[in-house]
């Protein structure tokens, strides 16, 4: 089944496992109401734009969970969905910041009925507007950065290509409606005519809808296992449910590695955090330290003598809006090569010789003189004994 696209862009999608319904606010509307549920749109230059983006849409949702409305995000892009504390998130990537996110929170936000929400990047700021109101924005800058040309999925967190991402596909429960992607930042004028656009008959959707129970569990689990070669980095996002949740991290590397691990907390312009981390092994804790939000914080590390470590991340403070979340890097430093085995001496005599002061380096000149001076005496006077016992003959 197929999305139909009125922009003249090309930009039609392909439903999968996707219900349409015919009373949405502008007529028809798409309706995510069972896992595995998206629509894709294939890359385009004008879905992908870098100077300037704006998408908006309706929406309505059962729930305030981890999900995505609209989403180019894998290791760049933007999207458009709910996380951190629940709330609604607008976020772009843009050089030398990564991820610039800007919220509505959720208790703004009416369940099982239908908003209106866009959000706006300029390459100056970013802004989220809920049902034609600014709510919230953030100072950005620069151009928006992808990692590749991926599809753009409505329903779901994107993937690499023209699936969602197989790890954390962050479904969506609820409904869409008139979805709107510009390759630019559109002004205020145009958000309000997207808003009234349609007559809009009724704010809550269509009785007979049921959805299923959303909301797998996270995928993004504070605790697990790693195995790290040598030189090797992994990067994990970590969500932790209320302050008083724990994550441990069981690490194996080679014996004589350093671990290294740094932190670094998700949406920290709108609602920093401070994190927690310690590093242990057999014998007791290695390195502790607090990640602070928006700053440059040093590393925990530690040699990990046995290669067998325990990292251990908790909530430490900050706005307290749960879930939250982390990331966390973990890099396995070879451990140095043994050194070299000290030469033999007296196999080397130059090697001696080098090594030596200059005041032992001359005393050993003047032995060696006074030994080959002392030779020749005796050989001299050797030689007048053999001279006088011939005479005496």
């Amino acid at each position: 089944m197929v999305a139909l696209d009125s922009s003249g862009h090309g930009s039609a999608g392909t439903l999968h496992n996707v219900s349409r319904v015919e009373s949405g606010v502008c007529g028809g509307a798409l309706i995510f109401d069972r896992p595995g549920n998206y629509a894709s749109i294939p890359y385009r230059s004008t879905n992908h734009p870098e100077n300037g983006i704006s998408v908006s849409t309706w929406f309505f949702v059962d729930s305030f969970g981890r999900q995505d409305l609209i989403s180019t995000c894998h290791n760049g892009g933007y999207c458009l969905g709910f996380g951190d504390g629940n709330d609604l998130w607008w976020t772009v990537h843009v050089p030398g910041e990564g991820a610039v996110s800007v919220n509505v929170q959720h208790e703004g936000i009416n369940p099982w009925r239908w908003h209106h929400v866009a959000g706006v990047y300029d390459g100056k700021s970013s802004k989220i507007y809920l049902d034609g109101v600014l709510r919230n924005q953030v100072n950005a800058s620069g151009p928006v950065v992808y990692e590749s040309p991926n599809y753009v999925m409505l329903g779901a967190h994107a993937g690499s290509y023209n699936t969602p991402d197989p790890v954390c596909p962050n479904y969506l429960y609820g409904g869409l409606d008139e979805v709107r992607i510009y390759d630019r930042a559109i002004p205020y004028s145009q958000i309000m005519d997207d808003r009234f656009r349609c007559p809009q008959v009724s704010s809550a959707p269509p009785e007979n809808i049921r959805l299923a129970n959303p909301f797998e569990t996270s995928c993004n689990d504070p605790s697990g296992q790693l195995a790290l070669g040598p030189g090797e980095s992994v990067l994990r996002t970590l969500e932790f449910d209320h302050a008083e949740m724990t994550g441990t991290w069981d690490v194996r590397m080679q014996p004589g590695s350093t671990l290294v691990v740094n932190a670094y907390d998700q949406y920290s312009q709108v609602n920093p955090d401070a994190w927690y981390v310690e590093i242990r092994d057999e014998t007791g804790r290695i390195d502790r330290s607090i990640a602070f939000a928006n700053t440059n914080n040093a590393p925990v590390d530690g040699v990990i003598a046995s290669g067998n470590a325990t990292v251990t991340l908790s909530y430490f403070d900050g706005t307290g809006r749960f879930p939250a979340t982390v990331s966390v890097r973990f890099t396995a430093i070879a451990p140095p090569p043994p050194p070299p085995l000290p030469p033999e001496p007296f196999l080397n005599p130059i090697i001696v010789i080098y090594s030596a002061s200059w005041a032992t380096l001359i005393a050993l000149i003047l032995v060696i003189l006074w030994l080959h001076q002392l030779r020749v005496k005796r050989r001299e006077m050797r030689a007048a004994e053999k001279a006088a016992e011939t005479k005496k003959d």
